[in-house]
């Protein structure tokens, strides 16, 4: 390959970009994304507002007034002791002195919208089990105030009294009732994961971070390098390749459109971005002062509610963020993408010009659309299975190590020399595809007659070989 054999390429690149905004599929589309943008953010803000404020607004408050109690049992229920152990219940009136549950619930239908009925049977056997257990039924009216997030959180704290109750009616101790209401919980671990410190939920996060990365970059990837193939058929068939050729040489022609399709991606980008800035402003502008008061509210209300739930300020700090990685796994991303565009558009490029009509390469992509599905399939079943071997096979892996190096050296799972081995291999794939591009582009452009497979390029190559 001569230097030379690029000349022209920049004029590829600016017939390529405006071609691509003369287009006016290409327009609307971006039209039509950019508004999405612009008002989703304010709309749903809007829309769902009322729904969130009241989901904030019961975060430990209480609309309960009256609470009735049928105790079938001979634990008592102590509604004093109950509401002092649980503060948020103290000015609700309780009426333990029920004795006929269908009074209670016909007066529940008709406009009693703030009471709770409260049944404790006995013990029975339950529909398909041997054992024999206590029944607590929780009833509200259908018409009630008093949301499903309030009875939950009703139903635990009554669970919790009624078993104290029956330990304390046991006569046991408050060292003997502290051990037996302690939690047990087994698991299993391998022999060769002992030394390893694990965090199912930042596992999980990281295997949620990985398949959400991996369906955007290979929708990025896919859509844009297939464009420059079909790009490349479209000129072949209307003549406007031969054209460009009486000006460029045939390897610029390639070069240009991944040059120029990059700077589509990165203008369209641009543009989207600044669209969810300004959604941003408005929709925190809508929101920021109506939300505020109610969700401090909403965690005021939690901290009194003497359920011992507290907000504390220093965990939030705790976590294990490290600032620096973050910023560098962004820069981290960017490369890998870019790598992964321009990898992909010169097997696109190829594909393209060894095609003559859009059937031909419709047949011809299936590689590029194969070998991003079993990457994608590959990083995301090695996020799931959390393995260090399969992990370690993603990462060496390009086609899945593109989806799942990024995020783990993020999530500070990979490190640097991980990212090291992915951009070397990336690089090492596209000098060779490039090189191999450059000895038969110049025959492939020319050509025009039936799909050229895998076969005949190899042959197309070993008979260009003192051309590079």
């Amino acid at each position: 390959m001569k230097k030379s054999d690029l000349t022209g390429w920049q004029k590829v690149c600016a017939f390529t970009i405006a071609q691509n905004y003369k287009s006016k599929g290409t327009v609307i589309g971006l039209v039509l994304i950019c508004t999405f943008i612009l008002l989703a953010g304010p709309l749903l803000s809007l829309a769902g507002g009322s729904k969130i404020e009241e989901v904030v607004e019961d975060l430990g408050s209480c609309k309960i007034e009256n609470f009735y109690v049928l105790n079938d049992t001979d634990i008592p229920f102590d509604e004093k002791k109950f509401a002092e152990e649980h503060a948020q219940y103290e000015k609700v009136n309780f009426v333990t002195s029920v004795a006929d549950e269908e009074s209670v619930i016909s007066k529940m239908e008709n406009g009693a919208t703030k009471d709770v009925f409260m049944h404790i049977h006995g013990k029975q056997k339950a529909e398909g089990e041997d054992e024999e257990k206590y029944r607590i039924a929780l009833f509200r009216s259908k018409d009630s105030e008093i949301s499903s997030m309030e009875m939950e959180t009703l139903s635990d704290s009554v669970r919790d009294f009624f078993f104290e109750s029956r330990l304390e009616k046991s006569g046991m101790t408050e060292d003997q009732i502290s051990m037996m209401d302690s939690d047990i919980y087994t698991q299993t671990i391998d022999a060769k994961d002992i030394s390893e410190d694990k965090d199912d939920d930042f596992d999980a996060v990281t295997m949620s971070a990985v398949i959400f990365y991996s369906m955007i970059v290979m929708m990025i990837v896919l859509v844009s390098s297939q464009k420059i193939a079909v790009s490349l058929v479209t000129e072949k068939s209307s003549k406007v390749i031969e054209t460009l050729l009486l000006t460029v040489r045939p390897l610029a022609i390639i070069t240009g459109k991944i040059v120029g399709t990059m700077v589509v991606l990165i203008l369209n980008a641009a543009i989207m971005l600044f669209c969810g800035m300004i959604s941003g402003i408005i929709t925190t502008a809508i929101t920021a002062k109506k939300f505020s008061s109610v969700v401090t509210e909403g965690l005021i209300n939690i901290q009194n509610s003497g359920d011992g739930v507290e907000i504390d300020a220093e965990a939030v700090s705790s976590l294990n963020f490290d600032p620096v990685r973050i910023i560098a796994g962004i820069g981290i991303i960017i490369i890998t993408t870019v790598l992964a565009f321009v990898f992909y558009s010169i097997i696109s490029g190829i594909t393209g010009a060894s095609c003559s009509s859009m059937d031909d390469l419709s047949n011809a992509s299936s590689f590029i659309a194969l070998s991003s599905v079993a990457g994608v399939y590959l990083a995301m079943g090695a996020a799931m299975a959390n393995n260090p071997v399969l992990t370690e096979v993603s990462y060496l892996f390009p086609f899945s190590g593109i989806y799942t190096v990024p995020v783990h050296f993020m999530f500070g799972k990979a490190g640097f020399s991980d990212v090291l081995i992915l951009w070397a291999e990336l690089i090492l794939l596209t000098v060779f595809l490039f090189r191999f591009a450059a000895k038969i582009y110049h025959v492939l452009v020319y050509h025009n007659g039936e799909r050229l497979k895998l076969k005949n390029l190899l042959e197309i190559s070993k008979s260009q070989k003192g051309t590079v």
